[in-house]
């Protein structure tokens, strides 16, 4: 079975992730823009902001360049990838002409087109996953650049394959990922990642939450969620105590109606979230979160939350 939608080889489509770019979202539109061109199609990869130094090192590692920043969609070809909410999208969305979507989270989806379009949506842990299977698919051989982004995209979004959200597939995918690019030794490259990545030494609290920041619709209530990883217990402590400080200060500045950050430590492999805006903490509570906790994915707890918001508690 080949996986190969139809778009048009004249026009040239723009391939992009989602705003506050993580390693998947950027590492899985270049790679995809790679794949692409293979059919001879115009494709390019942006970037819907700058990169974190953890993207910084994964590029760097295999010699890519970052791609450019791309402002607004607007009246342009767009393939989206990690990401099928307008929310988390570059301005100008709405007036896009959206071609494609390759994508992993919930379908919270609202992003519309006028026409039937190519929409590859797989329970995995990395968007780089399905990126990977395109190559596969079609017999295209991956080179050692595109394959080094991928790897480092797939143990970024799955903690070394260690998320409860890892599968069969993405573990496929990194062995044979891993192979290409010439990387020996699979827990050493990830901890140089994250050695990159936890350095917030000369970054803000603002900047270091918004690092790794989506927002959502939870049933009415308008969500923020960041992620935000440590090396250390005593790391994830210390950021703690800090981003708390900072946000029982500055919530009402973000917009929101509920913020959710959760720090988790790579040692030890536990989280613990902090919860701002009325009854956040009530829903904290209701998907028994409070305290630490094993680490759980994302997509998991944004469900939780929904699920929770769905019975009244903040209402």
């Amino acid at each position: 079975m080949k996986i190969l939608p139809r778009i048009s080889k004249k026009l040239k489509t723009y391939i992009i992730g989602h705003t506050c770019p993580d390693s998947d979202t950027v590492c899985s539109a270049i790679a995809y823009a790679d794949f692409k061109q293979k059919f001879n199609l115009k494709c390019e990869p942006r970037i819907a902001g700058v990169v974190n130094k953890e993207t910084e090192f994964i590029l760097n590692s295999f010699d890519v360049p970052v791609p450019p920043i791309l402002d607004n969609a607007a009246d342009k070809n767009i393939i989206l990838v990690d990401h099928n909410i307008l929310s988390q999208a570059i301005t100008g969305m709405e007036d896009a002409r959206v071609v494609e979507i390759l994508d992993h989270h919930n379908l919270f989806g609202d992003v519309q087109s006028k026409e039937p379009i190519f929409y590859l949506h797989m329970q995995v842990g990395c968007t780089a996953t399905i990126v990977w299977l395109c190559y596969h698919k079609n017999n295209i051989a991956i080179d050692k650049k595109m394959a080094g982004i991928m790897f480092g995209a797939i143990l970024s979004d799955t903690d070394n394959l260690r998320s409860a959200n890892t599968t069969a597939l993405d573990k496929q995918a990194a062995y044979e990922l891993q192979r290409i690019a010439g990387i020996k030794n699979r827990t050493k490259y990830f901890l140089d990642m994250e050695k990159n990545f936890t350095d917030y030494s000369n970054m803000t609290e603002r900047e270091i939450i918004y690092t790794d920041f989506k927002n959502f619709d939870a049933n009415g209530f308008n969500c923020g969620y960041s992620t935000v990883a440590t090396l250390t217990p005593a790391d994830r402590y210390n950021l703690k105590i800090r981003l708390d400080n900072f946000m029982r200060k500055n919530f009402f500045a973000q917009n929101l109606d509920m913020f959710f950050i959760k720090i988790h430590d790579i040692e030890t492999y536990t989280a613990n979230i902090l919860a701002y805006g009325e009854n956040s903490a009530e829903i904290i509570a209701e998907i028994n979160l409070r305290g630490d906790f094993k680490n759980i994915p994302n997509k998991k707890i944004a469900r939780a939350i929904c699920r929770a918001c769905d019975k009244n508690i903040a209402a």
